[in-house]
């Protein structure tokens, strides 16, 4: 009896161990599960929409400088004797920038006083040269108006002696035809009558072609009279045609009064011991001069001009462009001088050379007085949307955009938040947010970032913050 008790108790506790191991084997496999089950849902970080305006915010990289330059010149062709500044310097009003060689000075006074010289025996000669010219031209047109008169007084009276040695022969001529034999004397005497008749044909005959030659002689004086004195007015047009004076007179003269300009300049420079000193007072963008070099057309030294407005240039993009229009106020700042001015308006934006657009802002001399790198920046802002999200909750398909929003929904397994895909429509975004339209609203769960891929009819986890 006592054995059946025992047997019967060790029964009840292996059966009480295989339930107590059962159910640790369950509560180890729903552990297993839920693990494996958080592992296979995503979790997922979500954000509602919001009203409000995108913001652009907008950096242009530049350096504040002047709106002038001045520009330093030398006579050209002069040997520096030292260099007193350097690029990025700042000199005042009055300040000694560079010196120039006096002994060079001395001797390039003396060689433009050669020069000057030397032009005006060039001058000299051109001008005795001109007037040699003026008395050769003087003296043809007189010799070609003389000639004109022996030959017109030549002409003429070869004309007068041939037309009164016609006149003599015509009146000849008009004489005999008086003396022709009448036919009443002749009646009686045949033979005589004759004889005579025939004489007086022969004779008028001999007259009559004298007469003939004596007119072509007077044609002939006249028209060689003609083409003489021709001949004699055109020698004389020809003598008197003007002597052409060129401009080489007149260019050396502008080269002497250039070389007596530059004389005064050296001879200036040589007073104040070949010392250059500044006129402005400003920056140092450029010095091309060193100790010993030469000077060249070319400024020696360019300096920003502190006397004129100050002004920032900077350069942006295209893709910033639309962003930026006049009058935009901004702050400056220049980060190694420790300045920062605020309410600095764009006064200008243009098309930049090598793409791009140059913007430049005035800059109150008041706030700035100095000369660097700097940047300019604004917040460019939208006009304010009902609707806006972050730009990773913004996804984009086949059909268009997209979100995915985290619903409520009852499955056999209960209440399960499932992941449904909401289209909606891009109006505009700036990089960080993106403002939309569709069914979403400030109750939305919308997914801004998941812990992997997440499907339409997912299950969701959201991640708590």
């Amino acid at each position: 009896m006592q054995l059946k008790k025992e047997i019967k108790n060790i029964t009840f506790r292996k059966q009480t161990n295989l339930v107590i191991l059962f159910f640790a084997v369950m509560a180890g496999l729903t552990m297993i599960s839920r693990i494996a089950d958080s592992f296979m849902i995503p979790q997922a970080a979500v954000s509602a929409a919001e009203e409000m305006e995108l913001k652009y915010p907008v950096e242009i990289q530049g350096r504040v400088g002047t709106e002038g330059k001045q520009a330093v010149y030398c006579r050209e062709n002069l040997r520096i004797g030292d260099v007193f500044v350097k690029k990025n310097d700042i000199v005042g009003k009055g300040d000694l920038l560079f010196s120039v060689d006096l002994e060079d000075l001395r001797a390039k006074i003396e060689q433009m006083e050669l020069e000057i010289e030397k032009c005006d025996l060039q001058i000299a000669d051109i001008e005795s040269a001109y007037q040699e010219q003026v008395n050769l031209r003087d003296q043809n047109l007189s010799r070609a108006k003389e000639d004109y008169s022996a030959a017109f007084h030549a002409a003429e009276k070869e004309v007068n002696t041939a037309y009164m040695e016609l006149e003599n022969v015509k009146n000849e001529l008009e004489q005999y035809d008086t003396l022709k034999p009448m036919e009443e004397d002749l009646e009686n005497d045949k033979t005589k009558e004759k004889r005579a008749s025939e004489e007086w044909i022969q004779k008028r005959e001999e007259l009559q072609q004298t007469y003939y030659e004596k007119q072509k002689l007077y044609e002939d004086a006249a028209a060689s009279r003609e083409e003489t004195l021709k001949t004699a007015a055109r020698q004389i047009e020809d003598a008197g045609m003007g002597v052409d004076k060129d401009n080489s007179a007149a260019l050396q003269q502008m080269e002497k009064e250039s070389l007596e300009n530059s004389l005064r300049q050296l001879h200036q420079l040589c007073q104040e011991k070949g010392k250059v000193y500044s006129q402005f007072e400003g920056r140092i963008l450029e010095c091309s001069v060193s100790i010993g070099s030469i000077t060249t057309l070319e400024p020696v030294i360019i300096l920003e001009d502190f006397s004129r407005p100050f002004q920032f240039e900077g350069v942006i993009d295209e893709n910033d462009h639309p962003f930026i229009e006049e009058g935009t106020e901004c702050t400056l700042e220049m980060v190694h001088d420790d300045v920062l001015v605020e309410g600095i308006k764009i006064s200008e934006i243009a098309e930049g050379e090598e793409g791009g657009y140059r913007v430049t802002a005035n800059v109150d001399a008041a706030s700035v007085r100095q000369t660097g790198n700097a940047v300019l920046s604004f917040t460019q802002s939208s006009r304010r949307y009902p609707k806006c999200i972050p730009l990773s909750a913004l996804y984009s398909g086949n059909s268009g955009y997209y979100v995915i929003e985290v619903k409520e929904d009852e499955t056999v397994l209960g209440a399960q938040l499932i992941a449904e895909y909401v289209p909606v429509t891009l109006i505009e975004s700036n990089g960080e947010y993106a403002a939309v339209e569709g069914e979403v609203s400030e109750y939305s769960k919308i997914v801004v970032k998941a812990s992997k891929i997440i499907k339409e009819g997912d299950r969701v986890r959201i991640a708590e913050e």
